[in-house]
């Protein structure tokens, strides 16, 4: 079973929307890069499949941009990200985008990347998005790797007839250290959570066939140390031998993994609660908002709200409001926290700012509930993954939708197990829900899903609260969701072939973006 960071991958990363899958990852994919490659990026050229979920959406989703802010050095939220493309020829980089079959193409979100720095090195890989800014990079120069970016890394190209010296000494870092053989080439990679010395590579440098050294550090927090508890089954019984609600286990787990102190945990984690705010905020006043296909909206949606225009209104229906304010913020490139997608990146601040605005419950109880939003969603990454493009929406959206459950009973003062009912329950509500974003966008429907699971999540959790017993578990009910999503027809999964992508009304909306926004 994969190993999960709760800040590292499902609440989090900071990043420029609109997706996480096509933002984030790219940028984590070509921040490692650049390090693999050892000097400054003279020529990048990107491969993506025909058929691939980035074949139909790199550039409007920003995955170019992603994929170069990253090679560059630049961090994802700079305020020049979104001109990165403009900027990177007079930085020296020269990059290229293309689509075309290759054979290492196993993902809807595999890149094949070919690198020329300036002192004339050249490297290829081969890349995944995985979801929610996670990434994989699966091969250096066609020798199978895995480099995920919570370690560091090391690589060595050699003679054949040096790969078992070169093994010895890079096994005293990580007793894992592999080595392969081919055509009298020889290739050794290992990784650490702990930086490597110089003295250990000046070790490799002075052994004869030696041909190069790779190096990457980590691009989030290493896992130093072990989990926990291996499912939601052990969690619960942790929870309950300790006296722990769901956000303290869940919180309990992120230090002993990252080996940190919660007091930094809760800092980090209240700083995404920030990010949070501010995009719901933004997002209301209407400023700054240059969608592809819908105007800012949620602002005089709140005013509806509040002057008494709805049917029913309340708490519900501001916490939809605020999630598609998020939303705006996400679909116009501004800075967001995935959680867990830049797709989803609205359910949770919808959420946690109605507990802070109209429950008035206190400001480190909410973080605390983030937490326990990041149990359910340790849960889903565990088992089955965070990619619309693997298994539709219901991983995105609805992941989103039963963490935010899950906070909501912690905010009001439920068990763990309740918290873990909460979240199961909104995933078997969105079982099977497609990806058929309009016009390869992340906007429609996006938002007004993103708003109903926002209303949905206090739904859930007041009917748990109230006494509904919960009769499938939640990793049960995950297994669940993964085999159903699987089951999907890719024309359903983020390419837009399929769903609402192909009615002609959706085919015939004009895009803002380039044909102006006063029409």
């Amino acid at each position: 079973m994969k190993r999960v960071s709760i800040l590292n991958h499902v609440i989090g990363p900071i990043m420029r929307g609109p997706s996480s899958s096509h933002t984030a990852g790219p940028w984590r994919i070509g921040r490692t890069a650049r390090d693999l490659l050892g000097s400054k990026p003279k020529e990048a050229v990107f491969t993506f499949d025909p058929k691939s979920s980035l074949a139909v959406c790199f550039h409007d989703q920003g995955s170019d941009a992603a994929f170069v802010a990253g090679l560059l050095g630049h961090a994802l939220t700079d305020d020049e990200e979104p001109r990165v493309l403009e900027l990177a020829p007079g930085e020296g980089l020269e990059a290229i985008f293309k689509l075309g079959p290759f054979p290492e193409a196993d993902h809807p979100n595999s890149t094949l990347l070919h690198l020329r720095g300036e002192d004339g090195g050249e490297l290829i890989l081969h890349a995944r998005s995985v979801g929610g800014g996670s990434m994989q990079i699966a091969s250096i120069n066609g020798f199978p790797v895995m480099i995920k970016g919570d370690r560091y890394e090391l690589a060595v190209e050699c003679e054949a007839s040096s790969i078992n010296e070169i093994l010895a000494i890079l096994k005293a870092w990580d007793p894992d250290a592999a080595a392969q053989t081919d055509e009298g080439k020889g290739f050794a990679n290992a990784s650490s959570f702990l930086k490597p010395e110089e003295t250990l590579l000046s070790a490799i440098k002075e052994l004869p066939g030696v041909n190069r050294i790779y190096k990457a550090d980590p691009v989030m927090h290493p896992l130093r140390g072990k989990e926990l508890f291996a499912g939601t089954g052990e969690l619960l019984a942790l929870a309950a031998e300790k006296g722990w609600s769901l956000g303290e286990t869940a919180l309990e787990y992120e230090s002993a993994l990252l080996e940190l102190p919660r007091e930094q945990l809760m800092k980090e984690m209240g700083e995404r609660l920030d990010v949070m705010l501010r995009a719901v905020e933004l997002g209301l006043s209407g400023k700054h908002q240059e969608m592809k296909l819908l105007r800012p909206f949620a602002g005089s949606v709140m005013k509806a709200e509040q002057t008494g225009k709805m049917f029913l209104g309340g708490p519900h229906a501001r916490a939809a409001t605020r999630a598609m304010a998020a939303m705006h913020v996400n679909g116009a490139g501004g800075v967001v926290c995935a959680a867990p997608t830049g797709g989803s990146a609205g359910v949770m601040p919808g959420v946690v700012s109605t507990l802070l605005e109209d429950m008035q419950v206190p400001r480190e109880k909410v973080v605390m509930a983030m937490w326990a939003a990041g149990a359910i969603g340790l849960a889903l990454d565990r088992r089955s993954t965070f990619a619309a493009e693997v298994a539709g929406c219901q991983v995105e959206i609805g992941a989103a939708g039963a963490m935010s459950a899950a906070a909501v009973v912690e905010a009001g003062g439920g068990s763990a197990g309740q918290g873990c009912a909460a979240g199961a329950t909104v995933f078997q509500n969105m079982m099977g829900s497609v990806c058929d974003l309009i016009q390869g966008i992340v906007e429609i429907p996006c938002h007004s899903r993103n708003a109903a699971l926002a209303s949905q999540a206090f739904l859930c959790a007041d009917l748990v609260l109230g006494g509904y017993e919960n009769p499938v578990p939640l990793d049960e009910t995950v297994d669940a969701v993964d085999s159903v999503g699987r089951m999907l027809p890719e024309e359903l999964r983020c390419t837009s072939r399929g769903g609402l992508a192909v009615c002609p009304s959706s085919l015939g909306l004009p895009r803002l973006d380039l044909c102006g926004k006063k029409q």
